[in-house]
């Protein structure tokens, strides 16, 4: 609920939203009210007002006639037998503004076991809340809560479209016994992997019949076990040569692998591409093997990042897939699948629902992962620890997603002032995925300096065995970059400044140029966007002497204005 629920004017002045409706209701109940109930409790929960009319972009306070009877009628239709499918938690307010009644009603979100919620028993009429608007679901958007909704995890189900002994990989299941012997000594090396998958709740028995679950297969299934499992890839990792917030170029990407194996196959490939890309930092020499120990100073944070993307995703949707991208600022993780338990809770310690237990399990037996409850506050504190913002996450509970973006301000991978560079990225250890390395970079060239160079030196700190030239590594690795990185101004100016200054025609409010840009944390807009665009001069405020007025927009000055033009010429457009 917000904060201060006594505040008409908060809600006027915020306008409808993710959390807010306004309905005018003067003398009777619009049949829209109930599919804003089914909405809410399906996504985050919001408020429905009655009483308030639109008129153009404003909002005013009409009220209600019959405060009593429109409430009484609300209620009694909600606890109706057959208008919706499951009961919904509803808290009330009145407000009264100059002798005019608003009604308030908080839906509150419904757990993952009640949803989806649904209107006069059709399921059909179950409905999303996107923006400021209530939206039929799809077909794979009831799919996917149906799927969420059930005591029996899609992991554990027994998988019976391929044999047992052509399920497993064997070199997966080779290397996930070393691991795991590595981290649980006292059992028994030399056991069949039969019987370590059995013992382990791999493998299931069903009359006479063993059959693997659908996590064993994820796993530590064959290439025919894991396409007949899933019908799309498990991963797709691609390596950018621009910002997050900058126009697409030409070449779309630097390098690119889409993992159609088993999940561990799918980390130990974008492990590899990770340590070929990334800054190196020398910390010291091994004293046993007398090798270098050095590797991205991010590491800790990307693994977390990367294992809770492969083992908290929706493996049961088959029409997305897991993307993980490397750009200029910053890496960002998108995952079909939102925080399966609450995420309001997400920050805090302790054991939280999980989507996929088993998988979850198998990798925290390998100690590849933080402590359950631990992780997202790790790598919060090493990230900033670093140097850098803090990391950004976004639930999405209409489209059932979750995002997270590690930004890396620390070296303004984005600056618009790259000097113009071009030639081939040598594979130097230490050379980083900056603009200064976007030469030419080919599949083979990176594939065998991250073999023979880079990753014997780190692996074993990851828990990751990577496959030497000799060995098969699969998936599709595209993408060549021939362009060159230009510009020429006066000053450092940050490529999240240029993203904003190219968005920003006319004169909006901060909210707009949030949207427009894509950003949900106010304090993360303001320290890398606004205030580095009002120091430099770019950008003011329409009404400057009332810096925190709620009427305050932004525009481009004379200067900003220059800039953008200036850029344009450089990129050649018109």
């Amino acid at each position: 609920m917000p904060p201060d629920t006594t505040s008409l004017t908060k809600f006027l002045a915020n306008g409808e939203w993710h959390d807010a409706e306004f309905k005018a209701a003067r003398s009777a109940l619009p049949k829209s009210v109930f599919e804003t109930v089914s909405a809410f409790a399906n996504t985050k929960g919001g408020w429905i007002l009655l009483g308030i009319t639109q008129s153009g972009e404003h909002f005013d306070i009409s009220g209600v006639d019959l405060p009593d009877k429109l409430q009484n009628d609300f209620l009694s239709v909600l606890h109706a037998d057959g208008k919706v499918n499951h009961d919904i938690a509803i808290a009330e307010h009145r407000f009264l503004h100059d002798g005019k009644v608003v009604l308030a009603f908080y839906i509150d979100e419904n757990p993952r076991t009640r949803k989806p919620v649904y209107l006069d028993g059709d399921i059909r009429r179950t409905f999303l809340r996107k923006g400021g608007g209530d939206y039929r679901a799809q077909q794979q958007d009831v799919e996917r809560m149906l799927r969420d909704a059930t005591a029996d995890r899609w992991d554990s189900q027994p998988f019976t479209r391929v044999v047992l002994s052509e399920a497993f990989h064997p070199s997966t299941l080779k290397w996930y016994r070393n691991r795991f012997h590595a981290a649980n000594p006292g059992f028994d090396e030399q056991q069949p992997d039969i019987e370590f998958l059995y013992d382990w709740g791999f493998i299931v028995r069903d009359g006479c019949e063993s059959l693997p679950t659908r996590a064993a297969v994820a796993l530590f299934g064959s290439l025919r076990g894991v396409r007949n499992l899933l019908p799309r890839p498990v991963l797709d990792t691609q390596f950018l040569g621009y910002g997050r917030r900058e126009d697409m170029p030409q070449t779309r990407w630097i390098d690119r692998i889409v993992c159609e194996e088993n999940i561990f196959v799918a980390w130990q490939q974008l492990l590899a591409k990770y340590l070929f890309f990334m800054p190196k930092t020398f910390r010291n020499i091994d004293p046993k093997t007398l090798e270098r120990r050095d590797a991205p100073a991010g590491l800790r944070v990307f693994r977390e990042a990367a294992v809770n993307l492969l083992m908290h995703q929706d493996y049961g949707d088959h029409s997305r897939k897991a993307v993980i991208q490397f750009f200029t600022d910053g890496i960002q993780l998108w995952n079909p699948g939102d925080v399966f338990g609450s995420d309001t809770r997400l920050m805090e310690p302790g054991e939280k629902e999980v989507r996929n237990p088993a998988i979850a399990m198998a990798f925290r037996r390998i100690e590849m992962c933080e402590q359950a409850g631990t992780g997202m506050r790790m790598m919060h504190r090493e990230w900033l620890a670093l140097g850098n913002s803090k990391p950004e996450h976004h639930n999405d509970r209409a489209w059932k997603a979750f995002e997270m973006f590690l930004p890396d301000t620390r070296h303004e991978w984005g600056a618009v002032n790259t000097p113009q560079v071009t030639g081939q990225v040598t594979g130097q250890v230490g050379a980083g995925f900056t603009p200064a390395h976007l030469g030419q970079v080919t599949a083979h060239h990176a594939s065998h300096h991250a073999s023979h160079q880079v990753i014997p030196q780190v692996a074993e700190q990851v828990g990751a065995r990577i496959a030497r030239p000799d060995e098969p590594v699969t998936g599709e690795v595209t993408g060549q970059v021939t362009g060159q990185v230009t510009g020429q101004v006066t000053g450092q100016v940050t490529g999240q400044v240029m993203s904003l200054l190219k968005i920003a025609h006319g004169a909006h409010s901060r909210k707009e140029l949030m949207d427009a840009i894509g950003l949900t944390g106010r304090d993360n807009f303001e320290k890398l966007y606004l205030h580095p665009s009002l120091e430099a001069g770019l950008i003011e405020m329409t009404i400057p002497d009332k810096p925190n007025s709620r009427m305050q927009k932004y525009r481009l000055t004379t200067a900003g204005k220059h800039l953008v033009e200036q850029m344009k010429t450089t990129n050649g457009h018109e």
